[in-house]
């Protein structure tokens, strides 16, 4: 099955192009909440 899924090493490739459609689909982020914070 294919999920999108973006393969690790592409990723420098699609920040260095600049272009967001390449990264994939995104979802809204009403439902994302800061956890916890560590600091070492």
């Amino acid at each position: 099955m294919d999920f999108g899924k973006i393969e690790p090493d592409r990723i420098p490739e699609i920040i260095e192009k600049g272009e967001r459609n390449l990264a994939g689909k995104t979802l809204p982020p009403h439902a994302l909440y800061l956890v916890e914070v560590k600091y070492k």
